[in-house]
This record gives structure tokens, C-alpha cells and sequence, in this order.
């Protein structure tokens, strides 16, 4: 990992460093924000849940409340409640007991018309005897049925005049067809406690489904359970099979469908015995938390990319001008002295420009300085070292023309003179600093005819120079040192007739290549190493002088060599740069010496 943020940019480093330390803040102030409001949401969500449950059960057990009155009429009847307090058997009632009966019938049923939620009455005593009502059926009881067996029967007994509630179960004491039903039965006393008679209220389940749709809740998710555990009502028939599974989360107040996706709490009756489950989908009843959390969502990713945006413009800001300072110092690395443009900034990068400015104009003035100073100095080491040549050659070919005035008394001497004026005028009056190769073969063979002059038959001299490369720029009188070394030192002690050939031919790289090579007694390799070595100070000027002209102009990949040709003999090999007069011209020294 290291390595891989040591390999990136600065730009992208700063870039990286500021979008994560503006999106850190934002992404931790959007999951806070969310996870409150969905707290909070979810708090609502489920107040307002039981805030409803507890709504619904109460307006149930307002409906059952209503029948558990009711059941209290027959103390409020003298007549019924004296029938009851008979014990008598049917065929023993006198008048005033049958009057008393058909009261209580009539109660019996017409308090069913006036509440549709109850599908039938019963009104059995401790003996088993009974009488009933029954809506939209016959109300006829079946004789060999025992009310004994009933649950609820039971449970009225057990309760000691005190109102039960049952759960759903079938009602199948009419002669009828037996119905599903709950029932509601208390157990009538005398005033001594006694049990005389249980009366039962067969209600309709529907009743639950009729609240239910007053509250407007026909999406929830609702199931009423009785004391045991078994359905009292289903919005859904399919809910049935959640009962168990809701069932072993009441601990908590509220309980969750994953499957089914509803969220729901729980509320019980001490009254009834009665649970009820209340849930609601959670995607709609957190309808809310989710447009939070898009919205949440869409904010932290916009201040996202806008932390993204100001680290990108920052760090733009703060590599930029580093990247263009770079640039500049790889152009004064390579000798380019650009000063780079102020900037307008008063910070440290600003006067990181100021100062690289300053400095980088100070180096460019200290290194013209010392072009300078290198130019006038090789400047006087070219002229000294022609200096040099002048008095050499003028004292041997002075000397020459003496010897031959003196030997012959011949009309040559005019010849030698014009000749060694020719030279005389290229040494003292031309001017510029390169020639055409042209000329200096000209000034070479004026030179070839006063040595031919002075050795009479002793060198022959072939020419052979090609038209293209005539043009070829070059140092004046570069060439009569070779020629003169080729002359006095390759014939010295030679039996023969010295053969010289001059030539010269264009590289393919562009350099010109001039030969001078004779078939004399030659070099051992030690003579020709010392010819060209700096150390050897012995005062003799020839082609050491000549190698030192060439790399102080041209570089040091310029100059002469020496090698051995086939036969006989030496050959001085000159390597210049191609310059055809046009671009040469009168230019000045072309390069520093250190090679290019």
C-alpha cells in the first residue's frame, strides 16, 4: 500500500487526502441524521401503532360491555328473577310463573333486534333446563342435548355471577344447524349466593370486523386471539398460520414479519383475556423513513462530489504551480534558463516563484559570464597557437628562398615569391574565422609549390577533393601543418620519391573527413600517441596544435587521429563537422569543448 501512494502524484495525493477529509464529516453527520430520524420515525411508527391497538380493543370491549349488561336485566325484572327462584318443573308453573316465563322470552328476544351483533340467546338453570332464542333460525333447543358439556357453561358456573367471555367456538345446542360464535354468560344468584340459571349471549365475530372497518384499517394487519391462544378474528384468513410465530414475540410489545414484511405491536385485555395484534406494512408505514434516507442519500452523495469538487480545485491549486516550477527547473536543467511567470500570490508557493526567478536569472547571468569568459580565452588560444605558426613557417620559408637564391640564381624565385605572398595575405589579412575548403586547397597548393621549390623531386602531391564537399566550412590554414609534418618528417631518410594523397569525402553522419596519407618511413605507435598527447610541452606546434583548433571549436568528438595505412607510411585523418559555407559563414566558436 505504501508503495502504491508513493508511485502517485502529487495532484492525486492532495486530491485523495481532501475528498476523504470532507466526505469523513459528511458521511458520519448523514448516517447520524438518519439513524436518528429513523429512530425517532420507528418511535412514532409504533406509538401511533398502539396509540390505534388500544383504540380497537377499547371499542371491543365497549361492545362487550354492552352485553355483560344485558345479562344483569333478569335482576332488574322481579317477575323473571321470581320465575327463576322457582325451581319448579314446567308442568308445576301456575299462571303467575308462566307470565313470568314469557317476559323473559320476550326480553330474550327482543334485545337481539335491537343489537345485530347477537346471533342467539340461552337461558338454561342448574337443572339443565333451557330456553333459547335464535335469529334468522329456529330458536327450538335440542332435548337430549347437556349443556354441561359447554365450556362456556362452565366457565359462567365457575365465575360465580361474574361476566365471562369465551373465545370463538361453535354454538350447536339449537336444533338448527350449529353456528360460530362467541359467547358471553354469567351465572344468576339469589340473594344468598346461590346459583339459579346461566344466561348466554351467542355474539357474532363480525362485530370485531364492523370496528375494524370504522377505523379505516382494512390494509392492517389484525388478529384478535382469545385466553388460549386461538383466532377470535383474522383480517386475513391466511394470518391464521402467524399466530405462533407473533405469539413468541409479545415480550418485547411488538412483533415483526420478515416474510410478510409487517411491523406490529401488541395489546392485551385483562377484561376479555383477549390479545390483539395490530401491524401495518413497514414499507408504507415507514413511508417517511424512506424518503429520509433517499433524501439523505442524495444529500451526502451531492456533498460528496462537492467535497470531491473543492479537493479537486484545491489540489489543482497547490500542484499546479509546483508542476510548472518543475518543468521550468528540467529546462534550466538542460541549459534552458526560463524564468517562469510570477505569480500573483503572496503565499509560501508565491515566493517559491520569486525566489526560483531570482535565482535562475542570477545562474543564467553567471553562466553567460562564464561562456564569455571561455570564448575569449580559447578566442586567444586560437590566435596565440596561430601566432605560433607564423614565425615557424616565415623563418622556413624565408630561409628557403635564401638557399635558393644563393644555390640557383634562378627566375623560380619570382614564382616562389608570388606564392609565398599568396600565403603571407592569407595569414595576415583574412578575417574570418572559417573558410570554404575551396580556398584552403588554394593556400595549401601555394604552399606545396614553395616546398617543391625548396625539394626539388622529393614529394609528389595527388589532389583528390570532390566537387560537393568543397563547400564545406573549415578553421584557415588548418591543413598546412599536416602537409608540412607529411613533407619534412616522412621523406626524411626516404631513397625515394615521396607520394602524398590529399583527400577528402562526406560521412554519413554528416562529417566531413579530410586524409593526408604518405607512403614514407612511418610512426611506431609510441610516436604517434605522443604526437597528439597534451603532456608532451617539447614546443612543437604540428598536429597537436592542429587536434586542439578542431575540439576547442567543433567539441570533442571532432579532431585528428592517426593510423597505419596498408602499405608504408602514415595517415593523418581529420574529422569535422559538415558546415556547408552558407550555414558556417563567419560564425564564431561552435561549441564548449565538452564534446558536443
Amino acid at each position: 500500500m505504501s508503495g502504491l501512494w508513493s508511485r502517485l502524484s502529487f495532484t492525486k495525493k492532495l486530491f485523495l487526502l481532501f475528498s476523504v477529509i470532507g466526505s469523513i464529516p459528511v458521511l458520519l453527520l448523514g448516517m447520524n441524521a438518519y439513524r436518528m430520524s429513523a429512530q425517532v420515525l420507528e418511535s412514532q411508527g409504533e406509538r401511533d401503532l398502539q396509540v390505534i391497538a388500544n383504540q380497537l380493543l377499547k371499542s371491543i370491549e365497549r361492545q362487550i360491555t354492552d352485553f355483560d349488561r344485558f345479562t344483569l336485566l333478569p335482576y332488574y325484572t322481579p317477575e323473571a328473577f321470581a320465575f327463576l327462584k322457582s325451581r319448579l318443573p314446567a308442568e308445576a308453573f301456575d299462571y303467575a310463573q308462566l307470565d313470568a316465563q314469557k317476559k323473559l322470552l320476550r326480553l330474550m328476544s327482543a334485545y337481539p333486534s335491537i343489537n345485530a351483533s347477537i346471533k342467539g340467546m340461552v337461558l338454561y338453570d342448574m337443572n339443565g333446563r333451557g330456553s333459547g332464542y335464535r335469529i334468522s333460525s329456529s330458536s327450538q333447543l335440542k332435548d337430549d342435548y347437556s349443556i354441561f358439556g359447554e365450556s362456556w357453561f362452565r366457565q359462567a358456573v365457575e365465575g360465580k355471577g361474574r361476566f365471562i367471555v369465551t373465545g370463538l367456538h361453535e354454538a350447536n345446542h339449537f336444533s338448527s344447524d350449529s353456528f360460530l360464535a362467541i359467547t358471553g354468560a354469567r351465572l344468576i344468584v339469589d340473594d344468598d349466593l346461590n346459583p339459579l340459571a346461566v344466561l348466554a349471549i351467542h355474539i357474532s365475530p363480525e362485530f370485531i370486523g364492523r370496528i375494524v372497518k370504522a377505523t379505516e384499517l382494512q390494509d392492517a394487519y389484525i388478529a384478535v386471539t382469545d385466553a388460549s391462544g386461538n383466532p377470535v378474528y383474522l383480517s386475513r384468513e391466511e394470518y391464521g398460520d402467524d399466530l405462533p410465530v407473533l405469539a413468541a414475540q409479545t415480550a418485547g410489545g411488538t412483533w415483526e414479519l420478515e416474510d410478510r414484511n409487517f411491523y406490529g405491536v401488541v395489546e392485551h385485555s385483562d377484561y376479555l383475556g383477549w390479545t390483539l395484534y395490530l401491524g401495518q406494512d413497514r414499507d408504507k408505514l415507514f413511508e417517511g423513513l424512506s424518503l429520509i434516507r433517499n433524501f439523505t442519500v442524495y444529500a451526502a452523495v451531492i456533498l460528496v462530489l462537492a467535497a470531491g469538487f473543492v479537493s479537486y480545485g484545491l489540489a489543482r491549486g497547490l500542484s499546479t504551480p509546483i508542476q510548472h516550477l518543475i518543468k521550468v527547473m528540467r529546462e534550466v536543467e538542460i541549459g534552458k534558463f526560463v524564468i517562469p511567470d510570477l505569480l500573483n500570490r503572496k503565499d509560501e508557493i508565491g515566493q517559491l516563484y520569486l525566489n526560483f526567478s531570482r535565482m535562475v536569472k542570477r545562474l543564467e547571468e553567471m553562466v553567460q559570464s562564464i561562456e564569455e569568459k571561455e570564448r575569449q580565452k580559447r578566442h586567444a588560444e586560437l590566435y596565440a597557437q596561430r601566432a605560433r605558426i607564423q614565425p615557424h613557417f616565415l623563418y622556413n620559408t624565408l630561409n628557403s628562398i635564401r638557399m635558393l637564391a644563393i644555390l640557383q640564381q634562378n627566375s623560380q624565385i619570382a614564382g616562389l615569391i608570388l606564392s609565398l605572398n599568396k600565403l603571407l595575405k592569407a595569414i595576415f589579412q583574412y578575417k574570418d574565422d572559417l573558410v570554404p575548403l575551396r580556398e584552403e586547397i588554394e593556400w595549401l597548393k601555394s604552399y606545396a609549390e614553395l616546398m617543391d621549390l625548396r625539394y626539388t623531386n622529393t614529394f609528389v602531391i595527388r589532389w583528390n577533393i570532390p566537387e560537393p564537399v568543397q563547400d564545406a566550412s573549415m578553421p584557415p590554414l588548418l591543413l598546412q601543418p599536416v602537409l608540412e609534418n607529411a613533407i619534412f618528417h616522412a621523406a626524411r631518410g626516404l631513397n625515394r620519391e615521396l607520394n602524398i594523397t590529399i583527400s577528402a569525402h562526406l560521412g554519413n553522419d554528416r562529417v566531413l573527413n579530410i586524409e593526408v596519407a604518405d607512403d614514407g618511413i612511418g610512426m611506431t605507435d609510441e610516436q604517434m600517441a605522443g604526437l597528439l598527447d597534451d603532456r608532451n610541452r617539447d614546443g612543437r606546434v604540428g598536429l597537436r596544435n592542429v587536434h586542439e583548433r578542431i575540439r576547442l571549436r567543433f567539441g570533442m568528438q571532432y579532431g585528428v587521429s592517426l593510423a597505419r595505412p596498408d602499405g608504408p607510411g602514415t595517415c593523418v585523418r581529420i574529422r569535422l563537422p559538415y558546415l556547408p559555407i552558407s550555414q558556417g559563414g563567419k560564425a564564431h566558436v561552435e561549441s564548449d569543448g565538452r564534446g558536443g
